[in-house]
């Protein structure tokens, strides 16, 4: 006998509620979320910039800023990503993640201080930050926080309470609007030197409060403290050192372009560019967030004991594309109307063909998310490593050449990013092509290295 239809619907919309009650689509709508609001805030807070500050401060303040970030990639050595394979078969967790953050403090603050002696050769027009010992110590104590931060965000995720990153990224957020709001009345502080306070306060807090309120409160027994004992880290410390490559050279293709602007352009076309350029990536990358959280949800609920790898694939693939596709009709459609809030028109003029180029971005962002997750779960760095090294070598290499063709500038840019995305597919669908069953997990790292 037939079901009634109306039966039929509400035990399709209960599966449906259950699949969203799991911890796959929980972390991954968390991490969506937190990327949702960190971006949308982050897009109000570019608006109310873009009305206070000239476009050449702006564009001088973010390629600091984003260098800096980069600084923090290096720094933090891919132990996030460690720990969210580890530490569900770790039982002192609270000592594995202290010495994994002490590492990742230790470096970050060393990388930052060479950063600093270097300025005056790798980044001339940058260099008057070294006049200012307020200046100093800020893009100090602002790196070691960016080098911390993934850090602390892999372990909200490791522990399956993505929404403490939520919390982290909406105070970031929420925080730099009042900030540069201060700052702009305060003359010290006016100009490129207000953005970069702005950014840098904000995230420093952010930072704090998690983990020393946040996480000590989520994870019993945990206190934040030094931990030169790194023992702890060794077992996830190979696996980590390989993504670390994989991961600063990916965050060389993502963080890196604004600088490029800024050196290949000179000081007068240079910064501006670096802030049309900035703008279109932003929100381009509000679609980057989609598959970045599907599939970092999937790692993590993959990483656990008994998981059924691949019906959690399944699911990220389908949550994905659920939200992937109309995404990108909207972002297509409504870009030019997006970038004039910004109020200046140059940035919808200069900015609106980039952005669409970069929306494109996200069809292989989608594929390598797939079979970049495969890899990982498996625990192989290598082919990583290839890919990061792909992407990177073509964006910040064809970026450079079509950067000085006065025909397409940052529009060649935003072009090469999106080559460099797919160049890196066929080579990571070699690699990862069979599925979970079809091949062996390598052996887990069981005990510490004596």
């Amino acid at each position: 006998m037939n079901k009634p239809a109306a039966r039929v619907v509400v035990e399709l919309v209960g599966r449906g509620w259950d699949q969203v009650k799991s911890p796959l689509y929980r972390n991954a709508i968390f991490i969506m979320l937190t990327s949702v609001i960190s971006s949308g805030l982050g897009f109000f807070f570019w608006l109310i910039v873009a009305n206070k500050y000239a476009k050449e401060d702006l564009g001088a303040a973010v390629t600091l800023f984003q260098t800096l970030g980069f600084i923090g990639a290096l720094g933090n050595l891919g132990i996030g990503i460690g720990l969210i394979r580890y530490m569900g078969e770790t039982e002192d967790k609270g000592k594995m993640i202290n010495a994994g953050l002490t590492l990742s403090g230790v470096v970050t603050l060393a990388l930052c201080l060479l950063f600093l002696v270097l300025l005056p050769v790798i980044l001339p027009d940058l260099a008057f930050v070294l006049n200012d010992r307020l200046y100093v110590l800020t893009i100090v104590v602002c790196t070691v926080a960016l080098g911390l931060a993934p850090v602390l965000d892999s372990v909200t995720i490791a522990v399956r309470r993505a929404d403490l990153q939520t919390w982290r990224l909406t105070i970031f957020a929420v925080l730099k609007i009042p900030v540069a709001l201060l700052v702009v009345t305060i003359p010290l502080l006016q100009g490129r030197a207000g953005i970069f306070f702005s950014l840098a306060l904000s995230f420093g807090v952010s930072v704090a409060v998690l983990g020393f309120v946040l996480l000590p409160r989520t994870l019993s027994g945990y206190r934040p403290k030094p931990d030169f004992q790194f023992r702890a880290t060794r077992p996830i410390l190979r696996f980590s050192l390989g993504n670390y490559v994989a991961i600063a050279i990916g965050s060389a293709g993502a963080l890196l372009p604004t600088p490029l602007i800024y050196g290949v352009l000179g000081p007068y076309d240079g910064p501006k560019n670096a802030a049309y350029f900035y703008v279109a990536l932003i929100v381009a990358s509000l679609l980057y967030i989609i598959p970045g959280a599907a599939f970092t949800s999937f790692y993590a609920e993959a990483s656990q004991t008994n998981t059924d790898r691949r019906r959690g694939e399944r699911q990220a693939i389908l949550l994905s594309l659920l939200l992937l596709i109309p995404a990108i009709a909207g972002m297509w459609l409504f870009s030019d109307w997006m970038l004039r809030l910004f109020g200046d028109p140059t940035y919808a003029d200069e900015a609106v063909t980039p952005l669409r180029i970069l929306t494109v971005a996200s069809i292989p962002a989608f594929l390598n998310g797939i079979l970049g997750t495969r890899v990982r779960v498996r625990k192989r760095s290598l082919p990583l490593i290839i890919v990061a090294t792909i992407a990177t070598a073509i964006t910040l290499g064809l970026g450079w050449f079509l950067l000085q063709n006065p025909d397409l500038g940052i529009d060649g840019l935003a072009y090469a990013y999106v080559i460099g995305q797919a160049a890196a597919t066929p080579y990571l669908y070699f690699e990862a092509r069979e599925s979970y069953e079809a091949v062996p997990m390598e052996p887990l790292v069981g005990q510490p290295l004596e």
